[in-house]
């Protein structure tokens, strides 16, 4: 973190991800957090005051570049920031910020999508050695109003880095849930278990373990018939 003059501040961000999806993803969610921390009132004196800053970047990877050059690449993409209203970031590559434009779109669909349950559960056969059926595995699809019937690859990741996996992976699991409980009452079905897919993020949930149980005990169904694999 670096004071270039006057209101001017520069942050080097390191490590943020193999891919420019992953960098771009990366370093939305660190602009947000300065965003809503520089917007907390301050006083000066007996007068609250707040600021409104804009953020402006610029990526750099293998390839070698000036550091000159990435200061005017900033620069030119936190003017652009101030042009659209101040408050927020901006990319120096229109198509990175496109790109970012069409995430934070996507985030909101999905937050949406989660909100009013718009998502449906579709069961994978699993067999045994022997041909015989053991079981199946819960796959989502996301019924987007919009885009039609979208498919996990393209909204899981999104789902991590925003967080929202926790809820998503949640009403998975419940619906999952009460699906292997109506099993129970079907002797041909009774047998079967349940395979449903969990997130290392949902992992480090401190109550996974507990909502988990919850779970089972809300929708009756056989805990010795559920089986989480973790993806």
């Amino acid at each position: 973190l670096a004071r270039l003059g006057g209101d001017e501040f520069v942050v080097v961000l390191e490590n943020l991800g193999e891919t420019e999806d992953a960098a771009v993803h990366e370093t939305q969610a660190i602009g947000a957090k300065l965003l809503a921390a520089l917007a907390q009132p301050y006083s000066l004196g007996v007068r609250l005051h707040s600021s409104t800053p804009s953020i402006g970047v610029a990526l750099f990877g293998a390839q070698p570049t000036s550091a000159d050059l990435l200061l005017r690449q900033a620069d030119l993409a936190m003017y652009r920031a101030k042009g659209d209203g101040r408050n927020t970031l901006r990319f120096f590559d229109p198509g990175m910020q496109a790109a970012a434009d069409q995430q934070i779109d996507l985030q909101n669909d999905l937050r949406d999508g989660i909100r009013q349950q718009h998502f449906e559960l579709y069961c994978q056969p699993q067999f045994g050695a022997d041909g015989r059926l053991v079981g199946g595995e819960v796959l989502v699809r996301w019924r987007h109003d919009v885009r039609g019937l979208v498919v996990p690859g393209d909204f899981i990741s999104l789902a991590e880095a925003s967080g929202l996996i926790v809820p998503l992976g949640a009403m998975v699991l419940a619906e999952a849930c009460r699906v292997l409980a109506r099993w129970a009452l079907d002797p041909r079905l009774e047998t079967l278990t349940m395979a449903v897919n969990v997130s290392a993020y949902q992992l480090r949930e401190p109550d996974f373990v507990e909502g988990v149980l919850d779970t089972l005990a809300r929708s009756g169904a056989n805990p010795r018939r559920l089986c989480l694999e973790l993806t």
